[in-house]
């Protein structure tokens, strides 16, 4: 079979000296989707001063209107137009490009029949709602809904006179992850028409770009400049980019995307450093992102590295276990200096919250009865003061130097939601804070989906109202302050959902325009994918944790009966939500959920209330083969992109209910073999990833799926990995590689 190409000529325009020197740039352009005819482009996403814009065009078919004051771009579909399509927006005469993807919506009826008509109410919650209750109207004997959903799988339940109920009539259903059940909704998928893309053959000057499926639409980007495409006709399957000569200097990306008439493919990303293809890790720096291997640590529970600092509530009411135990900034540093991350391949510290705290105990749980010190660091009464139990500026400007000369970036948690009942600023301005209380009288909190913007989350943290541009502004101040007077990294945004968009787009602004250095910005939602990547693009977060993987990870790692099914389609729609080299954090678990391994081990059941269980009897670790499952949730996160984030602790396997259960003190010493041979295994795990390509920046793909069976497959250029995991109680022969049951391999390919 003759292999064809056809030739990309890299042009452009000649206003342009060099390629990419806009200074006007927000970051790299993130890809803006059509969700409806009409659509609002917020060009501050895009542009840092937006009345600099002097002009837009774009793709035929779409209709451009730009407000008077340049806020917006109103983009109008008026004909049927490709998946895939372009605009154009000109700031003193330098252009930006824009990838736009068509929404593949479509509206699906959800019925319930109701011959005797003995219902009510009929409501419905589920992904495509963001978890919100919607009602169904009544017609015929039929209550129904019409969704608007994407290609693929989404979940929902219904809520029948206030009794949760799965959708009778759709047999299809999967685990909730809580011991329960959702129903599925099913929209045909073409997943194995799309086209699936790669690097191929890498030249002095060029490379080309291959592809199993044809695809009818591509789109090739240097930053954010689009790759004028000459079409010599001599087929469609494979490609040639030539590097142009006058590439800036430092580091440049070429980002591919292609497209059919099935839909929207993979999307390819390629680094580039003074304009040269990186074919070695070692090209790369802490600040290329997608180089990232996180670690959380909660300061209070890692370890004390100064006794003078160290303050107990003493308070009867308050259990051992929510009080706190000495960790601070002191100690962080102690482990930087003895190569604790550097000997693990740690390249970013995720700190808790260090802001000051109240001093005494709040909140109250019954079983046992006690009430909370603030250890954790969320309960903030200043914005900008450093906790005095954890360090002073002082110290925290050590551990950022320390952490630099290691190479290892730092992230600070940051809490803008809430503030605590001591903080200043609500006792100066109370009318800064959402209502208590709900028009019908009853209480606003834990009002997680029907009030996210509203709900406080609990009765003595008042939720601000970022509806008020005076809040925007002082808490976004607050946050740059952090990055102003330290040489931080970036945040790790707690509750992002609760908060509205202008705060993430407003704080994003000023940190581009006061620090001249890469910020990560990584945020907290749990919901829908629509709802997490709503936050997430060039003009706000960089990335979200990804927790709808999490859960199917869980499952298909701690839990025996669980398919692997459920977890390679969990995978496909966050690569398809979140694109296939996206930064979202992929988590080995968290400060609100209960310790993987226990789950593992069987200590703790899918069906309980493991918050209750931590709290009321010791959770063991009572079946040693759930340190391999640990190992292979570690194998997952560190083989597939974005971000691999270890919970401190997972390392080597600490157990533990729910909070505060999962919030032990750090263990350094004293491990058992067991927990010293997963903390081997994990930094081994990690040091393959950062040391191979395909692992940071190949096309990654489903190669085979059944219930105990999976494999991945990632290739960069003539580099090809593979991940072959066996969940099962016997052994697997992949190709000629023989997997043991319970087991996984990685096996890296180099082309001749």
């Amino acid at each position: 079979m003759n292999k064809y190409l056809l030739v990309f000529v890299l042009a452009f325009t000649s206003c342009n000296k060099h390629v990419n020197v806009n200074n006007e740039h927000i970051s790299l352009s993130s890809p803006f989707y059509l969700e409806s005819e009409s659509n609002d482009l917020v060009t501050s996403d895009y542009i840092i001063n937006t009345q600099n814009i002097d002009s837009v065009s774009g793709s035929n078919g779409l209709i451009l209107n730009l407000s008077t004051n340049k806020s917006l771009l109103n983009i109008h579909i008026s004909k049927s137009i490709s998946q895939l399509s372009n605009i154009k927006i000109w700031t003193n005469g330098v252009s930006t490009d824009i990838p736009i993807i068509n929404s593949e919506k479509s509206i699906k009826k959800i019925e319930l029949l109701d011959v005797y008509k003995k219902y009510q109410n009929v409501l419905l919650k589920g992904e495509f709602t963001n978890w919100q209750l919607k009602r169904l109207n009544y017609k015929k004997d039929k209550w129904i809904y019409n969704a608007l959903v994407e290609k693929g799988e989404h979940q929902y339940v219904f809520l029948i006179d206030g009794v949760e109920s799965l959708d009778l009539n759709n047999s299809s259903q999967i685990s909730n992850g809580s011991g329960g059940f959702n129903s599925v909704l099913k929209v045909e998928n073409f997943e194995s028409e799309l086209p699936l893309i790669y690097s191929d053959d890498l030249f002095e000057k060029s490379f080309n770009i291959n592809s199993i499926n044809q695809f009818t639409k591509v789109l090739v980007y240097l930053d954010n400049n689009i790759i004028k495409v000459y079409n010599d006709q001599l087929g469609t399957n494979t490609i040639k980019i030539i590097l142009p000569k006058n590439i800036k200097k430092g580091r440049s990306l070429i980002r591919v995307y292609a497209a059919n008439k099935y839909g929207r493919g993979n999307d390819l990303l390629i680094p580039l450093h003074d304009g040269e293809i990186i074919t070695n890790t070692n090209n790369l720096q802490r600040t290329d992102f997608h180089n990232q291997i996180m670690y959380f640590l909660m300061v209070d529970r890692f370890l004390d590295g100064d006794i003078s600092n160290t303050k107990k509530l003493s308070n009867d009411s308050v259990n051992y276990k929510v009080d706190y135990f000495g960790g601070d900034l002191r100690g962080v540093i102690n482990k930087i200096n003895d190569d604790y991350f550097t000997n693990l391949g740690i390249n970013t510290i995720w700190l808790s919250p260090i802001t000051q705290n109240p001093e005494g105990a709040f909140g109250l749980w019954k079983d046992p009865l006690t009430k909370f010190s603030a250890y954790h660091g969320y309960w903030p009464i200043s914005n900008t003061k450093i906790d005095y139990r954890f360090g002073d500026d002082r110290t925290f400007t050590e551990l950022i130097t320390k952490a630099h000369d290691k190479n290892i970036n730092v992230i600070l948690d940051y809490v803008a939601n809430h503030v605590h009942i001591e903080h200043p600023l609500y006792k100066s301005n109370p009318d800064w804070a959402t209502s208590l209380y709900l028009p019908d009288g009853s209480m606003n909190t834990e009002k997680w989906d029907d009030h996210r913007l509203t709900t406080w989350f609990d009765t003595f943290l008042p939720t601000l109202d970022f509806s008020n541009k005076e809040v925007v502004e002082k808490m976004t101040d607050s946050a740059s302050y952090w990055l102003t007077n330290f040489d931080l990294d970036g945040f790790r945004h707690d509750a992002t959902k609760h908060i509205q968009l202008d705060f993430w787009r407003t704080l994003t602004k000023k940190i581009k325009n006061k620090v001249d250095r890469p910020v990560f910005q990584i945020g907290e939602t749990y919901g829908s994918p629509d709802l997490i990547k709503s936050y997430v693009n060039s003009g706000m977060l960089n990335g979200q944790f990804d927790f709808n993987l999490y859960d199917s990870s869980v499952q298909a790692f701690a839990n025996p009966n669980s398919s692997f099914v459920d977890l390679s389609n969990s995978l496909k729609k966050s690569l398809y939500y979140y694109g296939y080299n996206h930064l979202m954090g992929n988590i080995t678990g968290n400060q609100d959920r209960a310790r993987f391994i226990s789950y593992a081990s069987g200590d703790l059941s899918f069906n309980e209330d493991t918050k209750k269980a931590g709290w009321s009897r010791e959770v063991k670790m009572t079946d040693t083969l759930a340190y391999k499952n640990l190992e292979m949730l570690h194998a997952f996160n560190l083989f597939i992109p974005g971000i691999p984030s270890i919970y401190y602790g997972d390392e080597y396997g600490s157990i533990g209910g729910n909070d505060p259960d999962n919030r032990k003190l750090m263990k350094f010493k004293k491990l058992n073999l067991f927990e010293l041979k997963l903390k081997e295994k994990v930094s081994d795990l990690i040091k393959l990833r950062k040391s191979n390509l395909s692992l940071l920046y190949g096309t990654t793909s489903v190669e085979f799926v059944d219930k105990d069976i999976l494999v991945l497959k990632r290739r960069y250029f003539d580099q090809t990995s593979l991940a072959i995991f066996n969940k099962s109680n016997t052994s697997f022969k992949y190709n000629d590689t023989l997997i043991e049951a319970k087991d996984y391999k990685i096996i890296i390919y180099e082309a001749n």
